[in-house]
């Protein structure tokens, strides 16, 4: 056996080559240095450098220990984060190869070291998500014969959900149904069929990630509504498989199927390592995979490490479970016989030390949430070297939105423009500054000091702009159902006026954003002109009839304006002919056409979605749903034009397959459309989409909505009861026979996953936090209050409903 080199030599490498002193970090040293069978549990706190410490413990396996690239599996939450995982491994192993290469030539390396060294291939670490691992792996190891099943994208399991689930047979329309999902989301009855689909399809997957036994299910139950969901969930299944197609969470339980069944041998057999990244987001299903496969690499002289944060977990929609996450070492040690070291990543290299001071208090004010963290969890601390610029935390709030939209608009361009900005503070928050003024059920903040105060806030990107900043908030969604405007549209509109662009694709639904009209509507205007096909189908719910009717109406209006280009054709004349099937350069009109080369062409005219970064996620969303849903129906989103009747039917399936999803709602944009951020704009983005990122400036929405103590949003600030996830968690979980938790009831959890969403958001700070919100809700309430006012945990409360509040916050 030919030795590699010594991990004192590799810590110099990384010194010297890639210029990380991991020496000065115990905690990150003691997880890169662990012996290569030694099982660990690492905890990393926000900004502790994990992904530092997952490379270069690979790295170290490589290099160090002798193992095989193909012998690592490495797994994270998110493709992006996987991409920027093999990203780093790639750009930091190829350094050290060629040092290695050069220093063995100048040393005299005996020659099978030298060979070594030079074979091996950072890319055959098997990386990605479990899924993308999934996929891999079932691809490698396919029988000689068989066709692997196509996985679709989650927006086309909800427009399967809806057409095959929902709309075949009218099932929509029944009430048993529609009062059983109101009774998860605490309302009488849910009538919408995009929500009523993907609520079915949160209780699918939940029953996967769960590992319940559905026929279980079915025999015990006694509720119509609920045999109404299993029977949509059965259609759904039996359409995919008939079509050869799974989704995600399908794509797992046949995965750890063939796991348990060890067909994967090749890859079992010589498996060492398995390093799951943001394991504090993993589900039972996912466990039982990675615990499988860990198996084969124990007995390989291998390990199992698990790296995540429990106060990061913000994932419980879809499935999740912190509870793996912090009984890992116990579950790992009972399931698979091993010990498991546990490791704190404690330092914080992103934020400054008012920011870490904040975040530790926050996570700690509340006693009740300690019993659902990681036991013993010590708090962040922010290095010596990392201790000097420490601008305050800042709390902006103003009695109306409009008002705060102004003030913070102000606030947001003139450092743009400036980079440093002097503002007044009106008063110091902290826990003893509430002081109750005579009779009024106003609470005043008396300063600590009487004399006029001001505050410099700066950016010290040299580079400065827009992108430097982001406004975090639950929900991203400029108008409400009802069309009223919510902060983030006053947001944009007073930025808009200070010439700051604003990247804010979920602001709107799809189906509203006028170039998305218009395009819908030309395209519906060219394959069914004067809404024959569209008439003729009495099945198409009044809603999104009426939504299509304007989009044609919309499109018609965008024609008469002539847009550009006008030559060689216009887009008039080119419409014209697609309705009269009158061949334009051809010598007769084609026997078919795909509906994406229809769009194309429409394209021409409509130069936002090709040329504003908003406009291009939203044709990205249009034509995936176009692409995706193209293998999911009989013509592949193709019009056929040979027949009378093909025509009808192949036009009609495009209405029920793109048209009839976008004008319902049932196509969003998702994350993975969302990876590359605007360089120039300002990120308006949700809490959850935030999760991974950092920022210089960063701007969290505590309470822009809460002008009203209305009990209907207390779950935002100050949860009363549970919500939708708590619920189908409790009537799911209880058929699982492996999910061994602690019991915690459904508002503890509630008040678990609010606490985690505005830790995230606070901890994605770099240098400068502000809180923003509307000045009725941040006083809370006295004593005799109570039962008129709901308090807000992201200012300081607990869930006994006492202000602990922070030790300062400047509000200007």
């Amino acid at each position: 056996m030919v030795n590699m080199i010594s991990y004192e030599e590799f810590e110099q490498i990384v010194v010297k080559i890639l210029e990380r002193d991991i020496a000065s970090n115990q905690d990150q040293k003691s997880a890169i240095q662990a012996d290569l069978n030694q099982s660990l549990f690492i905890v990393a706190g926000p900004g502790s450098g994990k992904t530092t410490v997952i490379v270069l413990k690979i790295l170290k396996y490589l290099f160090v220990d002798d193992v095989e690239p193909e012998e690592i599996v490495a797994t994270t939450f998110t493709r992006k984060a996987a991409d920027e995982l093999t990203s780093r491994i790639l750009d930091w192993g190829y350094k050290i190869k060629d040092y290695l290469l050069n220093e063995g030539m100048n040393k005299g390396y005996e020659f099978e070291k030298i060979r070594k060294i030079a074979h091996i291939d950072f890319n055959q670490i098997l990386t990605g998500t479990v899924d993308s691992v999934a996929q891999d792996l079932l691809r490698v190891n396919r029988q000689p014969g068989t066709n692997l099943p196509n996985v679709i994208e989650s927006f086309v399991t909800e427009s399967a959900m809806t057409n095959v689930g929902l709309y075949r047979n009218d099932r929509y329309l029944n009430e048993d149904l529609q009062k059983y999902l109101g009774e998860l989301k605490g309302r009488d009855k849910i009538k919408n069929p995009s929500m009523m689909s993907q609520m079915i399809l949160s209780i699918k997957n939940k029953m996967y990630y769960d590992v319940v036994d559905m026929d279980e299910i079915r025999q015990t139950s006694t509720d119509p509504g609920q045999i109404q969901v299993l029977d949509a969930i059965d259609e759904y299944e039996k359409e995919l498989r008939g079509r050869n197609s799974i989704d995600f969470p399908m794509l797992e339980d046949l995965f750890l199927e063939k796991l348990e069944n060890e067909e994967f041998e090749d890859f079992l057999s010589k498996v060492k390592i398995v390093l799951v990244d943001e394991y504090q987001d993993t589900n039972l299903l996912q466990e039982k995979i990675y615990f499988k496969i860990a198996e084969f690499a124990i007995r390989n002289g291998g390990n199992i490490t698990v790296v995540g944060d429990d106060d990061q977990s913000l994932y419980r929609f879809r499935g999740a479970t912190v509870d793996l996450f912090t009984n890992f070492p116990r579950r790992a040690s009972e399931s698979l016989g091993i010990y498991v070291n546990v490791i704190n990543l404690k330092e914080n290299y992103r934020s400054t030390e008012n920011i870490i001071n904040l975040c530790n208090h926050f996570a700690e004010l509340d006693e009740k949430y300690q019993n659902a963290r990681v036991s013993h969890k010590p708090p962040i601390v922010c290095p010596e070297n990392n201790k000097g610029k420490n601008i305050p935390i800042i709390g902006l709030f103003r009695n109306t939105q409009e008002i705060l939209a102004r003030d913070l608009s102000n606030l947001i361009s003139e450092l743009i423009n400036k980079g440093t900005v002097r503002r007044q503070v009106q008063n110091i928050v902290d826990t003893k500054s509430f002081e109750k003024l005579n009779n009024s059920n106003n609470l005043a903040l008396k300063s600590k000091d009487k004399e006029d105060r001001y505050i410099e806030i700066s950016l010290d990107s040299e580079d400065g702009s827009a992108s430097d900043i982001a406004f975090l908030t639950y929900s991203t969604k400029e108008t409400s159902r009802g069309h009223n405007y919510k902060f983030p549209y006053y947001l944009r509109k007073t930025l808009e006026k200070r010439n700051v662009e604003v990247f804010n694709p979920r602001g709107q639904d799809i189906q509203d954003i006028e170039a998305v009209q218009i395009f819908c509507g030309l395209m519906l205007e060219c394959i069914d002109p004067d809404m024959k096909i569209q008439k003729m189908d009495k099945n198409i719910p009044k809603s999104s009839f009426r939504i299509m009717r304007r989009w044609r109406e919309n499109a018609r209006k965008f024609m008469d304006k002539d847009p550009e280009p006008v030559s060689p054709i216009t887009l008039k004349e080119f419409v014209e002919l697609w309705q009269l099937r009158k061949p334009y350069k051809m010598d007769k009109w084609p026997s078919s056409v795909r509906l994406m080369d229809l769009a194309y062409k429409l394209l021409t005219w409509i130069d936002y979605l090709q040329e504003d970064v908003e406009g291009i996620v939203y044709l990205e969303a249009i034509t995936q749903t176009i692409n995706q849903t193209g293998f999911f129906n009989e013509y592949g989103s193709e019009i056929y034009f040979d027949t009378e009747s093909k025509e009808i039917k192949s036009i009609n399936e495009l209405y029920w397959n793109v048209f009839i999803p976008i004008a319902s709602g049932g196509v969003s944009i998702e994350e993975e459309l969302l990876e590359t951020l605007p360089d120039n704009r300002l990120n308006i983005m949700s809490i959850h989409q935030s999760k991974g990122l950092e920022f210089p400036l960063v701007i969290v929405d505590v309470g822009s909505e809460f002008d009203k103590d209305l009990a209907n949003t207390s779950f935002l600030r100050f949860p009363k009861k549970g919500g939708q996830d708590q619920e189908l968690e409790d009537r799911i979980r209880k058929y699982s026979k492996d999910m061994k938790i602690v019991k915690r009831d459904q508002v503890d959890r509630s008040f678990d996953d609010l606490t985690r969403r505005y830790f995230v958001a606070f901890s994605r700070a770099q240098d400068v936090l502000i809180l923003v919100g509307l000045t009725s809700n941040i006083y809370g309430y006295d004593t005799k209050d109570k039962h008129r006012n709901i308090p807000n945990i992201a200012l300081g409360w607990n869930r006994d409903e006492e202000f602990i509040g922070f030790n300062e916050m400047y509000m200007i």
